[in-house]
């Protein structure tokens, strides 16, 4: 599909005011990236030991993580679709979407993703080497999510039509 530049321009003005929020979350996610690279990789007992400072950049990697995630799922998903004048009904069918599109490598490969998240989000002291593991999975897969923005990007540029001026690049 070629520039169409016939999209409803109230869904692309809340698209672009929703694409420059979630380019916010991804740089905060790639500081964070950085800020935590020594952490890892980490165990169970590691995580357990952690000084306050190394917590701290912990906490904000998984708050980051997680949160670019729903926001590319949430708000940039549905957005483009909505753009391209579908309309999602369910994730499962919103992510397929997306796998068609070559947004995302797969639906098999999101649903991973998700499943880290919910293992890493919650630190119960029985289950920290699966809390570890999550989460030193997360760090080395975290920069697939800021590749995913760009590809989003691409595609509100390529094939909706959107001024790239209106959408800032993403730093990979």
């Amino acid at each position: 599909m070629a520039n169409r530049q016939n999209f409803d321009a109230d869904i692309a003005a809340l698209f672009i005011a929703n694409y420059r929020e979630t380019l916010r979350a991804a740089r905060s996610l790639a500081f964070s990236i950085d800020r935590t690279a020594g952490l890892f990789p980490m165990d169970g007992r590691d995580l357990e030991v952690l000084d306050e400072d190394s917590r701290e950049r912990l906490d904000a990697f998984r708050v980051r993580f997680s949160g670019l995630q729903d926001l590319l799922a949430h708000k940039l998903f549905r957005g483009i679709l909505l753009l391209e004048e579908e309309s999602p009904q369910s994730m499962l069918d919103i992510l397929n979407a997306m796998e068609k599109r070559e947004v995302i490598s797969s639906f098999d490969d999101w649903k991973k993703l998700r499943d880290l998240r919910n293992a890493f989000m919650h630190e119960y002291p029985d289950q920290l080497d699966i809390c570890a593991d999550a989460l030193t999975q997360a760090h080395g897969v975290a920069g697939y999510l800021i590749k995913v923005l760009a590809q989003i990007r691409k595609r509100a540029i390529e094939h909706v039509g959107l001024d790239c001026s209106d959408l800032p690049e993403v730093a990979q």
